[in-house]
């Protein structure tokens, strides 16, 4: 491995564990419905992040960077998702209490944490910009950029399951001991709050 793949390692690590929008989904999907769902939301982020490091290594990001106008619509789309997901979340947390979940209701849940965890992320393109803005650094002249940023883009990913996949069994387990009706809808108004704030934030931001 070479020194710049090397320097990668510790700068994509901080990234990785910075909390964000993509770690409140965790957390909110892994306590408010099953691990399994928490790992499907895990599956989305990450899924988004090979979308967005294969875009910007075909120059796609570029036109997030250059076209002020493109760069705020999809940041703005991606905003009114994350508060779309806050109010999701508040709906829920004042709903009276539902009759048990079918396995049926289980899966549709885990499909559900899987899109928002990768919209959440796709639709974010401040992470597109961070990749075409930091990908280049570690990528030597000599280099092919595709594959290159494929092997960056795989460390990343491979950082993103075993960090969050660790929060979600964690909070698993927390799950059992914290698993009253009356907490889920308290944790359901407290995501509802945070997710309206940086979705509104996010539209809020200037670049």
């Amino acid at each position: 491995m070479d020194a710049l793949t090397l320097a990668f390692i510790p700068v994509a690590a901080i990234l990785t564990v910075t909390p964000g929008s993509d770690t409140m989904l965790v957390v909110n999907n892994t306590l408010t419905r099953s691990t399994g769902a928490g790992l499907s939301t895990v599956a989305g982020i990450n899924s988004g992040l090979l979308i967005h490091a294969l875009a910007s290594a075909m120059g796609l990001s570029l036109i997030l960077m250059k076209s002020a106008t493109a760069f705020e619509m999809v940041k703005l789309v991606g905003a009114l998702y994350i508060v779309w997901l806050g109010i999701q979340s508040l709906r829920k947390g004042f709903k009276k209490e539902e009759e048990a979940k079918s396995t049926a209701d289980a899966l549709r849940g885990k499909r559900s944490s899987f899109k928002e965890g990768f919209l959440t992320n796709v639709l974010n393109p401040k992470v597109a910009v961070f990749y075409l803005a930091l990908l280049p650094q570690f990528i030597s002249p000599d280099e092919s950029i595709i594959r290159k940023s494929l092997l960056l883009m795989a460390i990343h990913f491979s950082m993103g399951i075993i960090w969050f996949s660790t929060v979600v069994f964690t909070l698993g387990k927390l799950r059992r001991l914290v698993s009253s009706s009356s907490f889920r809808k308290r944790l359901e108004k407290i995501s509802g709050i945070v997710f309206i704030f940086l979705g509104l934030k996010m539209a809020a931001d200037q670049t």
